[in-house]
């Protein structure tokens, strides 16, 4: 240190301790007062406050007390962001009773991504960092970037320069294909890891989860494997997803049942039997045989009420 600045420094520590005065009471003095003669001191100390923390982080003695300090500052932002993200008025509640299919159409994950960068920024950045401090140290040709690359050396050369030329354009196609393809799955991580965040601050503010676990009974997943999905967080309860197919398939009788009454639609019908077998077969019970007819509703293409009279062909018959 300069010997100028070293007495200046001195001197600045004598006047201190002799008014009973330490550099913690100034600070905070200084960021404390309105006075305008402090205008210039305070705007000093707010434009260096990353450099003054960094100092005291690298500090041996302050190290622990300062890493402590962000820590607790970052988890209460954290938490804040989860809990407004997690309010009804973000539309990320899946109410198994009342669901309807336009609700599960309209809603996509790119629009979940989006809120979700603009609601919890934050946290966003936090999850997406870490799997990518993970997808770094993996070959990209895990994220399918050699499929597509194979796709494009299927077709014939003319020539050996051109054999050399087309050789380079499926490695640069590959390379930015795996990195796409790597870049998609954190979003995805990202988003499934917000989403159990937000499920255990708000257990209504379910949106993936409804998604899952209604696409899970739709695939005929076994239940043993939902409960767990749904332990982990990653899914709704299996009475939850029951009645959420249940208000759907509510809303789809009316529609077929509206549909029907306007005399907009036709009738398909098919013969089915189905045998029923005995798990153990004896005289008594050999099983069941049933003959059933099943009838599918098909709307009529181009016909609405402006030109329901086209079906009205009674009197030419």
């Amino acid at each position: 240190m300069h010997t100028s600045l070293t007495n200046w420094l001195n001197n600045v520590l004598a006047c201190m301790e002799e008014n009973f005065f330490t550099p913690a009471d100034f600070i905070n003095h200084i960021l404390g007062s309105t006075k305008l003669h402090y205008k210039n001191t305070r705007h000093s100390l707010t434009m260096k406050a990353v450099r003054i923390c960094t100092a005291l982080h690298r500090e041996e003695h302050s190290h622990s007390h300062v890493t402590q300090w962000a820590i607790t500052i970052v988890c209460d932002m954290l938490c804040t962001e989860v809990t407004d993200l997690s309010l009804e008025k973000h539309r990320l509640h899946f109410n198994t009773t009342s669901i309807t299919a336009k609700q599960l159409e309209s809603t996509s994950m790119h629009q979940l991504t989006e809120k979700m960068q603009r609601v919890v920024p934050n946290l966003w950045h936090l999850f997406f960092v870490l799997p990518d401090s993970t997808l770094q140290q993996q070959d990209l040709g895990e994220f399918g970037g050699d499929d597509i690359g194979g796709m494009m050396c299927e077709e014939d050369d003319v020539n050996e320069e051109a054999d050399s030329a087309f050789e380079k354009q499926p490695q640069k196609c590959q390379y930015h294909a795996a990195e796409r393809n790597a870049a998609l799955l954190i979003i995805q991580r990202t988003v499934v890891m917000i989403s159990i965040c937000l499920q255990t601050s708000n257990s209504r503010c379910n949106l993936l989860q409804g998604w899952l676990g209604f696409f899970m009974r739709s695939a005929c997943v076994p239940e043993k494997v939902v409960e767990v999905f749904t332990h982990a967080g990653l899914s709704i309860s299996l009475m939850s997803t029951h009645n959420a197919v249940l208000s759907i398939s509510k809303e789809i009788s009316g529609k077929i049942k509206h549909k029907v009454r306007t005399l907009q639609a036709g009738f398909t019908y098919n013969n089915f039997n189905i045998q029923f077998k005995a798990a153990q077969p004896t005289l008594e019970h050999r099983g069941s045989f049933m003959s059933a007819m099943s009838a599918t509703i098909i709307p009529l293409y181009g016909i609405n009420n402006n030109n329901a009279d086209a079906l009205q062909s009674s009197a030419h018959l």
